[in-house]
């Protein structure tokens, strides 16, 4: 019983946070995902990580990983997967799950980077769900997702 307590105390703490300590979460728990799974996959020798493509400019590259993607993504795999599951009835969380699947399905370098998308996948669409109206459904995770793929270039890019 103190199990379902302590998890229904979470969730609503959780539920209480205002949008942007939300949105930090969730990038935080982004890059704990991003670290995990490049821990396990340094264990198994798998990559992780996709590349950038050297036919590009790094400002073409900026603009791509940083601002197009994560708006393509958003209104894509969130806010279109998302509110037509939602047309069809559909409970909240099953819509995350297929928002979730159909991200990691259009990652999908090799099944070990599936899984890890599909967690982002998730994150994103919860951020999804929690904004209350349509313009904060989609600038949630919008922010979130440029702030994360924009963190990733830098390191990849300058820091490694």
């Amino acid at each position: 019983m103190k199990d379902i307590y302590t998890i229904s105390k979470i969730r609503n703490s959780i539920l209480g946070l205002r949008d942007w300590e939300l949105v930090l979460l969730i990038l935080l728990l982004n890059f704990l995902n991003n670290y995990i799974f490049s821990v396990v996959s340094d264990l198994f020798d798998i990559s992780l990580s996709k590349g950038f493509d050297d036919n590009y400019t790094i400002k073409e590259k900026i603009v791509l990983f940083v601002v197009v993607a994560p708006l393509i993504e958003t209104l894509l795999f969130q806010y279109l997967v998302i509110e037509i599951c939602k047309s069809f009835k559909m409970r909240l969380k099953y819509c995350c799950f297929i928002s979730a699947f159909v991200f990691a399905s259009f990652h999908l370098y090799n099944v070990f980077y599936f899984l890890f998308a599909f967690t982002g996948g998730l994150l994103y669409a919860f951020l999804y769900i929690k904004g209350n109206n349509q313009k904060k459904a989609i600038l949630l995770p919008l922010v979130a997702h440029t702030i994360y793929n924009g963190s990733v270039f830098i390191i990849k890019t300058y820091l490694t």
